[in-house]
């Protein structure tokens, strides 16, 4: 029997395809054992190699280098092969851990996940373990199992360059001087734009959730991602299981079989395999990948815990190191989980993201429910499809008071590209809100909250004296004001001083009209140039 032979793989590129690499095992296995190279050539384990062959063994021998925010895959190989369609024990349930170590000395314990053959089949003897590289430099890592084959192997990797790309930032996070915004941990404040309802789209690509459904193709997938690229948007949501939402017809099955019969016990790694494809396709093209563990009208909830838990643990292990994700516990949690037990399973999922990604659950409409649990990192709000832009901006501004995390206004209306539901998004941004997750015209509101610094601002309705508007402001620096439905508004820029600059932007097209600049110190009155809605940015020059 081979012995167990550690490696790690560069997960970059389009398709995650990389080059794989030795690292050192406590029995000091010789250099060249265990290398494919990037066109797939095996050499062989027991290094009878002769000519060039060696060559280029020695050549692959060399430490594989990781960009930085990119994701080192770990590669191990147990002593035996393992049935993961019906084997005994269940190889979904073993375990494997890394303690692994940055240049700067940080320690992650990070759980890994049985893959078959490494390459989509269900047999075989491959573990791996995935690193988010987040620090220039070397990294070390070491193992500790149960499994035969793969406890006290070490290695290590490098990392350097960068991850092309938005994401060069880092991930998505929450600043401690802004609490109720997202940021890039590198960059500054960003203001995630979804629109996972999209009847405004042709079929079958009208719901963001379904992107990973099988019952999708690889072009209907693109035509997705695609679009959403097109709209503006910066953020998807993506379902890992769902049965029974959007009528059934398109469901996300993450266990071998189908999604009126599966087993639970073992997942199918051809699916996973795509699944992180598109993560990272998602990824490239600058989007978060916001991934839902269960679906709505499902029956997830009542679920055995080991089923539910073997699903969030081995989607954490396989798919949190990716740089642009964040996760969701579920859709309207309230259908099957009560409040102990949605509590107990966001905490079963935060002990297992070594890489702090951003988790919550998302409720049915009206108030969330659980603003102070310490594993809820931001309010994921159902407005209500039906919701009216004024009831939109009333909760909002109600749950953004429940607590200093970032609030996302994540459901408020099917999609159809009109009035209501651009004046929906801008009723939550005016709220104060970090995210919207449907709406329309999307583009124009994230490229004006691209220049605004909003992080910076807070609700202040009350500077609107007379006419119908909302109102985000900085006293004293910036000011936005939102004319929902043209005419005349008075606002109060008593606590600005000297002039500011104005302008009207069209929330429609994005377009910007240089105004006069205007007085602060005092009350001044402006008039739309419609009776459509437009926004009214005054700041303070410089």
């Amino acid at each position: 029997m081979v012995p167990a032979e550690p490696g790690l793989q560069d997960r970059q590129g389009p398709a995650g395809a990389g080059v794989r690499a030795q690292g050192g095992d406590r029995r000091g296995a010789p250099p060249h054992r265990g290398l494919v190279s990037p066109g797939g050539i095996s050499l062989d384990a027991d290094a009878r190699m002769t000519g060039w062959i060696v060559s280029f063994a020695l050549l692959l021998a060399a430490p594989v280098v990781v960009p930085r925010h990119g994701t080192a895959e770990i590669v191990l190989t147990a002593a035996s092969s393992y049935d993961g369609a019906a084997g005994e024990p269940d190889p979904f349930d073993l375990e494997v851990t890394a303690q692994v170590v940055s240049p700067s000395g940080k320690r992650y314990e990070v759980p890994g996940f049985f893959d078959g053959d490494g390459e989509g089949g269900q047999v075989g003897r491959i573990f791996k373990v995935r690193v988010a590289a987040e620090e220039a430099g070397v990294w070390s890592w070491t193992t500790a199992s149960g499994v035969p084959g793969l406890d006290g192997l070490a290695g290590s990797f490098r990392v350097e360059g960068e991850l092309p790309g938005l994401f060069r930032q880092g991930p998505i996070g929450v600043g401690s001087g802004s609490p109720r915004a997202f940021r890039r941990r590198e960059g500054g404040p960003v203001f995630l734009l979804g629109k996972f309802l999209d009847v405004a789209a042709p079929k079958p690509i009208q719901f963001s959730h379904t992107l990973l459904s099988e019952q999708l193709s690889d072009a209907d997938r693109q035509a997705m991602l695609d679009r959403q690229v097109s709209l503006g948007l910066n953020k998807i949501d993506v379902y890992l299981a769902n049965r029974g939402d959007y009528g059934g017809a398109w469901p996300t099955t993450p266990w071998l079989g189908s999604a009126a019969a599966s087993d639970k016990r073992y997942f199918d790694l051809r699916r996973w395999r795509s699944y992180e494809e598109w993560v990272r396709r998602l990824r490239d093209a600058g989007l978060v990948a916001q991934l839902w563990f269960f679906a709505d009208d499902s029956d997830f909830g009542s679920l055995p815990d080991a089923d539910r838990r073997r699903l969030m643990r081995y989607g954490m292990a396989r798919l949190s190191a990716e740089v642009n994700t964040m996760f969701t516990l579920a859709l309207e949690w309230q259908e099957g989980w009560t409040v102990p037990k949605v509590n107990a399973d966001g905490a079963f999922l935060q002990e297992r993201n070594p890489w702090s990604r951003l988790v919550s659950v998302h409720g049915v409409t009206g108030d969330f429910a659980l603003p102070a649990a310490p594993w809820i990192d931001y309010l994921d709000l159902q407005a209500g499809n039906e919701a009216t832009p004024t009831a939109v901006h009333a909760l909002a501004l109600a749950n953004r008071a429940l607590a200093e995390k970032p609030l996302l206004v994540e459901e408020l209306g099917m999609g159809e590209e009109g009035a209501v539901n651009r004046r929906k998004a801008w009723a939550a941004f005016l709220a104060g809100a970090a995210s919207v997750g449907t709406g329309a015209s999307l583009g124009p509101l994230g490229r004006f909250a691209a220049r605004a610094p909003f992080a910076e601002m807070a609700p202040a309705d009350g500077l609107v004296l007379g006419g119908s508007a909302w109102a985000l402001a900085a006293p004293g620096s910036d000011y936005v004001v939102y004319f929902y439905n043209g005419g005349t508004v008075r606002v109060d820029l008593r606590s600005a001083s000297g002039p500011l600059q104005a302008e009207w932007y069209d929330p429609r097209d994005g377009s910007s009209h240089p105004l006069p600049a205007a007085a602060g110190g005092g009350v001044e009155s402006f008039t739309a140039p419609s009776q459509e809605d437009w926004v009214l940015y005054l700041r303070r020059p410089g």
